[in-house]
C-alpha cells in the first residue's frame, strides 16, 4: 500500500543558523550535520558530535528519537543519505543541510523507511523532488507529497531484519579479510626476517 508522505510524518526543516558555526567544548546543544549521516549508520551516540552555545529559540529542528534524517543537499542519486536518529541524548540539533522526518503513525517503522529512502527505488523519488542544476536540493514541499510503499508492519520488521543481517554478514567478512591480510602479511614479515 503506498502512503503519502504527510499521512504518516511530519516533514521538518533542519535549522538555519545566521553566520558561521562555531563550535564550543561545553556547548550545551550537540549538532548534527550532513557529514555525520552515513548510511546504515544510525545515530547511537550524539556525544561524539560538534558542540555548539545554541542562541536560537525554541524549534522543531531538536531531533527525537526515531526521527528519521536525511540529507537534503546532494549531487545526486544515491548521495540523499538517510538514518534514524536514534540516541537518548536530547539536545541534538538538525542543521539546514538536513530534512527531519518525524514519524506520526506507529504502524511505519523509522528503520524500514530510511532503508527505503536509500535504496534505489527511494532515491528516485527523492530525486523528482528536487530543485537546482547541480547541487539538488529536496524541495519540502514536494517531498511531503511524495507516496511511500508502506507494507504492514510484519513484513517492515522482516526487511529491517534482513537488512540488519546483512550488514552483520558484511562486517563478519570484512574481519575475515583483515585477518588474511594480516596473515600474508605476518608470513612476509617472517621469510623477510629468517636468515639463509
Amino acid at each position: 500500500m503506498y502512503m503519502k508522505a504527510t499521512s504518516f510524518m511530519e516533514v521538518v526543516s533542519g535549522y538555519t543558523f545566521r553566520g558561521a558555526i562555531k563550535t564550543e567544548a561545553n556547548g550545551d546543544v550537540f549538532l548534527l550535520q550532513a557529514q555525520d549521516i552515513v548510511r546504515k549508520e544510525n545515530i547511537t551516540n550524539s556525544t561524539e558530535l560538534n558542540r555548539i552555545v545554541f542562541q536560537g529559540t525554541r524549534t522543531a529542528s531538536l531531533l527525537q528519537k526515531g526521527d528519521v534524517v536525511i540529507v537534503s543537499r546532494a549531487t545526486g542519486a544515491g548521495s540523499f543519505r538517510s538514518v534514524v536518529f536514534d540516541s537518548e541524548k536530547v539536545n541534538v540539533v538538525g542543521t539546514s543541510s538536513l530534512l527531519i522526518l518525524r514519524i506520526k503513525n506507529k504502524e511505519v517503522l523509522p528503520e524500514y523507511l530510511s532503508l527505503y529512502l536509500n535504496s534505489p527505488d527511494g532515491q528516485k523519488k527523492i530525486l523528482d523532488t528536487v530543485v537546482g542544476s547541480y547541487i539538488y536540493a529536496i524541495s519540502k514541499n514536494k517531498f511531503e507529497e511524495i507516496e511511500i510503499p508502506i507494507p504492514p508492519l510484519d513484513k517492515q520488521k522482516s526487511v529491517v531484519d534482513l537488512q540488519n543481517n546483512i550488514v552483520q554478514q558484511e562486517i563478519i567478512l570484512e574481519r575475515k579479510q583483515k585477518l588474511k591480510r594480516e596473515i600474508i602479511n605476518a608470513t612476509l614479515r617472517n621469510l623477510a626476517t629468517q636468515k639463509n
